[in-house]
């Protein structure tokens, strides 16, 4: 019979003992890039603004992007202790007219969380996918419709282009936001549909 003895040893360490690391957090936030396209502010979603200095993968100098973002900052949440790990851009754009689209067919997706925030209507999507092709997504205005009390609704929906050629072999997840701020002044509900399976 073979026995296999495992020993820990754990030892101290100076006065960095008492040092606690900040918590790690994800989730979606503003980005804004400056002229020379670098990040020069993160906005999360509670309306907290912190100045960020890294680069990111963009194709337009002073724009905003849609982020998912992962960071790490201390309780007192000071601007100091603020530092970005990664970045990376998720879908999100203003929707397009139905009248734009020449197939209004959407390729379903597996819905698996769906949220409001004050600016943005966000889900957690997963489709089927061998990477043989790029998914396209975007938001279409189906409609906009009056109630009873002549307050509109403006009714929009996730389209979802998959490429003929795309086998469905493994779910790949993503990230989505509706911009409804872009319906300010100008409807007082917004409805998001996504075709699911």
């Amino acid at each position: 019979m073979t026995y296999l003895f495992v020993s820990v040893v754990v030892m101290g360490c100076s006065d960095d003992d008492d040092y606690r690391f900040p918590p790690m957090h994800t989730e979606l936030a503003e980005v804004r890039i400056d002229g020379a396209k670098n990040v020069s502010e993160v906005v999360l979603d509670d309306g907290r603004i912190y100045s960020a200095d890294r680069k990111i993968s963009s194709n337009v100098a002073d724009t905003t992007l849609r982020c998912l973002c992962s960071y790490s900052i201390d309780d007192s949440g000071s601007q100091e202790s603020f530092k970005i790990y990664s970045i990376s851009t998720v879908v999100s754009s203003l929707p397009r007219p139905y009248s734009s689209y020449q197939n209004h067919d959407s390729d379903p997706v597996d819905l698996l969380s769906q949220w409001e925030s004050a600016r943005y209507i966000n889900a957690f999507i997963g489709y089927k996918t061998t990477d043989n092709g790029n998914h396209l997504f975007s938001f279409c205005e189906d409609s906009i419709v009056p109630a009873a009390d002549g307050k509109l609704t403006a009714y929009v929906s996730l389209h979802h282009s998959r490429p003929s050629a795309d086998a469905e072999s493994y779910t790949k997840r993503i990230y989505v936001s509706f911009p409804k701020y872009y319906y300010e002044g100008k409807t007082e509900k917004v409805v998001l549909t996504i075709p699911t399976r």
